[in-house]
């Protein structure tokens, strides 16, 4: 007997269930599309760019600090086993090209040897053969309108100097540069435009064939002993990686929470399903349908309806996706290529809307197919209450207690990032398993406090509620689900989202801003601003203090971290301290000490007045750490130096911006003074209020997306409610009719579902609590890595 047909009339019957339940599906299954894309886009793009950088090299020798003499390259180049060893130069720069301008990535290169390691083709033009020529990315060259031998000037350390492009080039690999667009210079050029002469920041070494990779890299150690890093090319940047760790951490998290809320809704849809079919399923019973049919009849519903939902998640998600890095693009400041469409996220995308759904149906089947003929003869279906009490009650006593043991462990780093997510959506199920053994005494409570207004009405809903308490239990789940899961990542985002604009009143203070280029959010870096700037800064009427800053990558051990090194003058509070004081971390820094980020002292396990070790030129240099700041530059791995010390450690010199302080009766003609300044020698000036703009402009980006999130968990919400109470009243039909005989009117019942609706709500309010610890804990992984919710 095939049951395709009465799957089929049914489902027509029911055209708004059936949309509904598409839209469930397809939404989960493009949230899982969008962030998969996005986020393999950023990665995507943040290999290329390394890999564009370090190429196909064995090996890399990077600099600790200010870079290395270029007289190394010829030791290196004679040590057994290396078969080229490419040097570089890489800094960053600002590139003008008639009106354009823009920020870039400067490689000072040998062209002779240079495409023997680095991972990119010529595909235009040539290479440089004089230092006033240059090789330009082509898809920058593009956004710029740059043609081969168009003049351009490239603002750096040096000055302004003006280079012909006589090359375009592409790197290989499936996605162009995305981080940061990049220029080649002839390796003198570029030492002279940012005053590094007889000074490199790499080299990259290909081996010979069959020489060992370990016995070259001791080798070169045993010569060069102090000032450089010997390591195998990354392919991931530390700080990029930290940086993105809690938005995508964030993203995966909204996964997991969207796909259970799907799961629970289509479970209770199928279940609202099978009950109307009751009548109809002990009909078919009875003349002949076995149980494997009748349940294969409502898994095949689920089925059809989960693939024509996968699909259509899948083409709404890759449009999502394009708006995902927008966002991300603006949060970090950077620019992404194309979306890249790979086949792996549809797959699994389409592999888990339709496994979802036959998780959800997969219940309701078995129930279906247990439906006995004599079922065709009742009036109201047994509802079964004391076994899904019993069968609840033993299922959460399991599940809570494993979702916190997974939670602990996550966050004690004994199991991989991500399980989490897995430990929270165990705990919120096991909230959920146990609101059966609950109903009855908080629906009498709640029936108590609505009969002042509602009366005998109340006592009613909860009558109806009671009958089938597995079906309340569902209803009151999904909003327990969907409503404390959403508010809780909303106390968590707004919480960080005030801890930013915390942290930014204490460490961006200052009148004006005045920078070569935008940095890098999550690396800090910015091109160099040529010195006698400063000089000229302070010929400025009312300017009462001029603060260099200065950004660098160096090494700590096998780690990349950020150098924020800046004159700390003043009583200001500079820091969002979470271990010391803003005055011991002031005093520690006047006394070559060091202030950390809250991510690097968890990476490193350091705590207060522990020591920071740092490679300088003259080997491993121990720094006593001050403070322990909560830090959103570089994802939390920051160090903060005097500028003095860093100088004298590292030779860190050159700045980044310079922050200025004005007389504030003088504000508006230093404004004017500094604009003019700027806009001669191509610079950016910003004002406080500009910076803090372009701060809140990124966070409203995340409260945006976070009021939709609301929005969209409030209708699943409402429509899991609207199918409990519509079933409610379909099997109350002959009931309500009976009441409306002995006199009850039509505003009494509107009254009575009003009533199971606030008394379910109730229980999603009863659970709040727990759901709400439940997601508020969520915020202690984001505190060790430097986002810091306050308690």
């Amino acid at each position: 007997m095939s049951l395709t047909s009465f799957s089929w009339r049914e489902m027509q019957a029911r055209p708004l269930r059936v949309v509904f339940t598409f839209s469930c599906i397809t939404l989960g299954v493009a949230v899982v599309v969008a962030v998969l894309l996005s986020t393999s886009t950023t990665r995507q793009a943040q290999r290329d760019m390394l890999r564009a950088v370090s190429g196909r090299a064995d090996l890399e020798i990077i600099a600790d600090g200010n870079g290395f003499p270029y007289a190394w390259l010829k030791d290196v180049s004679q040590t057994q086993g290396v078969a080229v060893a490419a040097p570089s130069l890489n800094r960053f720069a600002v590139i003008f090209a008639g009106e354009t301008k823009a920020r870039t990535q400067v490689l000072g290169i040998d062209p002779r040897i240079d495409m023997e390691v680095r991972d990119y083709e010529l595909v235009a033009g040539r290479q440089p053969a004089k230092l006033s020529e240059m090789l330009l990315d082509s898809s920058f060259a593009e956004s710029l309108h740059v043609e081969l031998d168009d003049q351009i000037k490239l603002l750096a350390r040096g000055g302004l100097e003006e280079f012909q492009v006589v090359g375009l080039v592409r790197p290989r690999g499936s996605a162009p540069i995305a981080l940061s667009s990049a220029a080649y210079l002839v390796l003198p050029a570029a030492q002279v435009a940012f005053n590094a002469r007889q000074q490199l920041d790499q080299i990259q070494l290909l081996l010979q064939e069959g020489a060992d990779r370990e016995e070259v890299r001791q080798a070169l150690e045993a010569k060069l002993t102090k000032g450089v890093t010997i390591r195998q090319p990354k392919t991931q940047s530390d700080m990029a990686q930290e940086t993105m760790y809690a938005t995508e951490n964030g993203l995966h998290l909204a996964i997991a929470f969207a796909l259970l809320i799907v799961t629970f809704i289509i479970y209770n849809t199928f279940q609202m399903t099978v009950g109307e079919r009751r009548k109809q399923l002990g009909i078919l019973r009875a003349i002949g349908a076995t149980r494997k049919q009748v349940g294969w009849a409502i898994l095949k519903e689920a089925l059809f309806v989960s693939i024509l939902g996968a699909i259509a998640g899948s083409v709404l998600g890759l449009a999502t996706a394009g708006y995902l890095s927008l966002a991300t693009e603006e949060i970090f400041q950077v620019e992404l290529p194309r979306t890249q469409i790979t086949v792996w996220p549809f797959a699994i995308a389409i592999v888990v809307g339709v496994g979802v759904s036959l998780l959800g149906a997969l219940l309701p089947a078995h129930r279906a197919s247990t439906v006995q003929p004599v079922e065709a003869m009742r009036a109201v279906e047994v509802g079964h209450n004391e076994e899904v009490v019993r069968a609840t009650r033993i299922a959460g006593v399991i599940t809570l207690p494993v979702g916190v043991a997974l939670l602990l462990a996550s966050l004690s780093g004994r199991v991989p990032i991500g399980t989490d997510a897995v430990g929270i959506g165990l705990m919120l199920i096991g909230c959920v398993l146990f609101i059966p053994s609950i109903l009855e005494r908080t629906s009498s409570l709640i029936v108590r406090i609505l009969s002042p207004w509602l009366g005998i009405e109340a006592k009613l809903a909860q009558r109806q509620l009671m009958r089938h308490v597995g079906r309340t239990t569902l209803t009151a789940g999904v909003l327990f689900m969907a409503i404390s899961t959403t508010t809780g990542l909303a106390g968590n985002i707004l919480d960080n989202v005030a801890n930013i604009r915390g942290w930014y009143t204490r460490g961006i203070i200052g009148d004006f801003f005045v920078r070569a280029s935008l940095p890098d959010l999550a690396t800090g870096s910015a091109a160099d601003l040529p010195p006698e700037i400063e000089a000229e800064l302070g010929k400025i009427a009312g300017v009462t203090n001029i603060d260099p800053m200065r950004f660098a990558s160096v090494q700590s051990g096998e780690d990349s971290i950020l150098l924020i090194v800046r004159n700390f003058v003043g009583a200001q509070d500079f820091f969002d301290v979470a271990q010391g004081t803003n005055d011991l971390a002031m005093q520690g820094l006047r006394q070559r000490q060091a202030v950390i980020g809250t991510v690097l002292a968890q990476r490193k396990g350091i705590s207060l007045g522990d020591e920071l070790p740092i490679e300088t030129p003259s080997g491993t240099v121990m720094i006593a750490v001050a403070a322990i700041a909560n830090d959103y530059i570089g994802g939390g791995l920051t160090v903060y130096l005097d500028r003095s010390f860093a100088a004298e450690i590292l030779g860190i010199d050159g700045v980044d911006a310079y922050v200025i302080k004005a007389v504030p009766s003088q504000r508006t003609q230093v404004a004017s003074d500094l604009h003019q300044l700027c806009q001669d020698n191509g610079l950016i000036l910003q004002s406080y209020a500009e910076v803090v703009g372009q701060i809140d402009s990124m966070a409203n980006t995340v409260i945006g997306g976070l009021w939709g999130l609301l929005a969209i968990s409030t209708f699943i919400a409402a429509i899991g409610l609207f199918n409990t109470l519509t079933m409610n009243i379909l099997e109350q039909t002959r009931e309500i009719g009976m009441l409306r005989v002995v006199a009850m009117t039509r505003s009494q019942v509107r009254r009575m579902v009003v009533a199971q609706g606030a008394v379910v709500g109730h229980h999603w309010t009863d659970s709040r609590y727990g759901g709400w610890r439940v997601c508020w804990l969520r915020h202690r992984p984001i505190v060790i890595r430097g986002y810091r919710t306050r308690d």
